[in-house]
């Protein structure tokens, strides 16, 4: 099965790790959406998408991604996330437009990261020392058992 990891992370590099783990249990590709922003996954057969949530969502980038592209009728999606308190499925936003263009998400996984935007970096940040080296091997297992 051929597979591709499309990730946004853009503060702390919470989401790359949690991408490259992932990556590496599925020997998936991986590409950064902000610097390629319109790759070609015709060729994958399980296609993941991972960010950073910012203001409750995704990054923006990977929802218009989702938005404009036409999948492949064998394609199956997974969704990851990082953010600083895990208090709601993130993943519902994209798994919403998935659905209405009838792309299987075949899981999600979700987990702290380090955060230190808005008034919490005014704190000094919540979530210090996520994704844990825990966290990144749960992300791992994630992965693997979807193949």
């Amino acid at each position: 099965m051929k597979s591709v990891i499309i990730f946004a992370s853009t503060h702390h590099g919470n989401t790359k790790k949690v991408a490259e783990y992932m990556a590496e249990g599925l020997s998936a590709d991986l590409i950064d959406i902000t610097r390629d922003k319109n790759p070609d996954i015709s060729a994958y057969d399980l296609v993941g998408f991972a960010s950073g949530i910012y203001f409750n969502s995704f990054h923006e980038a990977i929802k218009n991604f989702v938005t404009h592209t036409a999948f492949c009728g064998n394609q199956k999606v997974f969704l990851a996330a990082t953010c600083g308190v895990a208090y709601m499925d993130y993943t519902r936003g994209i798994k919403k437009i998935l659905a209405q263009k009838n792309v299987p998400c075949v899981g999600s996984f979700q987990c702290q990261g380090y955060d230190t935007y808005g008034i919490s970096g005014k704190l000094g940040g919540i979530a210090k020392g996520h994704p844990s080296q825990q966290d990144l091997e749960k992300a791992k297992r994630f992965a693997m058992n979807l193949i």
